[in-house]
């Protein structure tokens, strides 16, 4: 062992000395020194410089400080930073500080140099460059990153409300651009609402325009009526099936049909209970809760409507013809959106009209307890036969006081009562149709319990006079409250089966303050006419609402217009007198109509 460890000493001396400085050799020497004397020329020698030292601490010493540090290279901006300071980037070579467009960047002042003296000659570089095109680089449309980019940048959700309403505003107005395209292409071609709106009666070339009133003025007129009194009434009542309070389109009823049940739409002069009371001397004016809301509510309409006026002695009866349209209850008829005009179409003004005579009838008796339990009055319904079943409606005649030696006489309905706080509430019932979404842009299963609001005011929009003459009419009667019903078709191609989706109640007053309908307006109206129509001559007369224009006209007709035995034939186009009509509809169609709404005429009873 101690001879190994000798030898290993041994060995580890030879090495040392072999490699220490001194022990290589002069020759070797000599050449390293020539070697380095030929590189120094070439590459510049780095003199770190002088040091000092701080005995009192860290850093730099003050009195190195005050006399300067010669060592320090030249023209080498000093950027101070503090900790406060965000640091960017060691060196940003993309800069370009003379895009205004570009925004600023705090961290990005460290790198701004154009205020510095230390480089002028970059500064008149930079002053004098310019770029040949210096537009920005077209930024590309498609592609994965615009793609990314525009992810990122998504909206946030909006309102259903507010897209809906995006919606209606797109549809409104590409129908008015197809509207415009369709009158420039074919500028002699005669105007849509001049074919869709056709005048309710022909007018007679021996008829004689007595005058003419704008609707213009209706909107200034004013009449305050006291409160009316009731004189009789007739008929038998039903009550109202408080459940279909809460049905949703969720649990959606089936809308029967009551065959069984007769619907009486008598005028004003077949009228027996209004014969009794003329003779009487009971009133100077008669007339129909019909009739006075369709005068109340001319503003409003649309669609042509006539209106019978017949001056007997000293007495005024306002009449509606056999077979009249304001037997029917219009459908869309201040829409902007137009219907089909072929007549044989569902969705016609005409086939809308007659099924929302229907629904209107059998909602009316469907949403009573049909137990037996009626409410009766002083006489019973004057129109029925005995034995025969009829819907529930309840007659009031009534009677306001126009001034100190005019009364007016109307018959006016109610369909339903219901007992409040052991207080009996007459009820009106009214239904409101559905036949396709996309004529209304609401869609009624979807938006009856969410948005109950934008349903009614669509319906608003789009039949202002149906809901008017409706709101009227239980203001006439002093109904305690209006029930609106929210009928649709199964299918929107299928007009004969409906369901209930709805049934919403409110008070007329509280409604009509809703719709805008002032009841001193609605009360002018009428007074206008009745004191234009007492002016006129004992004879027969007919108002006539204009199917172009917002006005009615004054006719005088022959005493035996409009009768069974009278038969209309009207003029060829091109010989009719204003106002224009397209094509006629004669006693036949007037007779098929009074089918379709199961009109049931009676005999004159005196």
């Amino acid at each position: 062992m101690e001879r190994l460890s000798q030898r290993k000493e041994d060995e580890e001396q030879t090495w040392v000395s072999q490699w220490s400085p001194s022990s290589l050799c002069p020759q070797s020497q000599s050449q390293s020194r020539a070697h380095c004397s030929q590189i120094s020329p070439m590459v510049g020698s780095f003199d770190v410089g002088a040091v000092p030292f701080n005995p009192d601490g860290w850093g730099p010493p003050d009195t190195a400080a005050a006399g300067g540090n010669t060592n320090l290279p030249l023209n080498v901006p000093f950027a101070p930073f503090s900790r406060s300071d965000k640091l960017g980037r060691i060196a940003d070579w993309t800069r370009n500080f003379n895009n205004p467009a570009r925004p600023k960047n705090p961290t990005d002042s460290v790198f701004d140099f154009t205020n510095d003296d230390s480089f002028p000659a970059s500064a008149d570089d930079d002053s004098s460059f310019r770029l040949v095109d210096g537009k920005p680089p077209p930024r590309p449309k498609f592609g994965p990153k615009w793609r990314f980019q525009q992810q990122r940048q998504l909206p946030q959700r909006r309102d259903e409300e507010v897209e809906a309403r995006k919606r209606e505003a797109e549809k409104e107005r590409a129908r008015r651009d197809r509207l415009y395209h369709q009158n420039r292409s074919n500028p002699n071609a005669p105007r849509r609402e001049a074919a869709v709106f056709k005048s309710s009666v022909d007018i007679q070339p021996e008829w004689n325009m007595h005058d003419q009133i704008p609707f213009s003025t209706f909107s200034k007129l004013s009449f305050t009526v006291p409160e009316p009194e009731d004189l009789l009434l007739c008929g038998a009542l039903e009550y109202y099936d408080r459940s279909y309070d809460r049905i949703t389109p969720k649990n959606e009823r089936r809308l029967e049909r009551f065959k069984n049940r007769n619907f009486f739409k008598v005028t004003t002069t077949d009228d027996p209970v209004i014969r009794r009371l003329a003779n009487e001397d009971k009133a100077t004016v008669f007339a129909t809760d019909t009739i006075l809301s369709t005068l109340m509510c001319a503003p409003r309409s649309v669609y042509s409507w006539d209106i019978v006026v017949q001056r007997v002695g000293n007495k005024l009866f306002f009449d509606k013809r056999d077979g009249s349209q304001l037997d029917l209850l219009s459908v869309h008829e201040t829409s902007q959106e137009p219907l089909p005009e072929a007549k044989d179409d569902i969705n016609s003004a005409h086939s809308l009209s007659v099924e929302a005579a229907y629904i209107n009838q059998n909602f009316s008796q469907q949403v009573l307890i049909r137990d037996g339990n009626k409410v009766t009055f002083d006489e019973p319904n004057p129109f029925a036969n005995e034995g025969e079943e009829v819907a529930s409606v309840g007659y009031r005649y009534r009677r306001w006081k126009l001034d100190d030696e005019m009364y007016l006489v109307a018959r006016c309905e109610v369909h339903s009562v219901v007992d409040v706080n052991k207080q009996r509430s007459f009820l009106t019932l009214n239904a409101l149709n559905e036949f396709d979404p996309k004529y209304s842009g609401v869609d009624w299963r979807q938006k009856l319990e969410t948005q109950r609001g934008a349903v009614l005011a669509t319906e608003l929009k789009n039949n202002a006079n149906k809901l008017a003459k409706w709101t009227a009419q239980a203001l006439l009667a002093s109904a305690d409250m209006m029930k609106l019903g929210y009928v649709s078709r199964i299918h929107p191609r299928d007009h004969f089966n409906h369901v209930i989706l709805a049934v919403v109640g409110y008070k007329p007053r509280d409604f009509a303050a809703q719709i805008n309908l002032n009841t001193a307006n609605m009360w002018g109206i009428v007074k206008s006419i009745v004191d234009l129509c007492m002016k006129l001559n004992e004879g027969k007369y007919v108002l006539v609402k204009d199917p172009s224009k917002p006005q009615v006209r004054i006719y005088e007709v022959p005493a035996d217009a409009f009768e069974n035995d009278y038969v209309e034939e009207p003029l060829p186009e091109e010989e009719q007198v204003q106002p224009p009509t397209e094509g006629a509809e004669g006693g036949e169609v007037a007779a098929a109509t009074t089918d379709d709404v199961e009109h049931k005429p009676i005999d004159e009873q005196t």
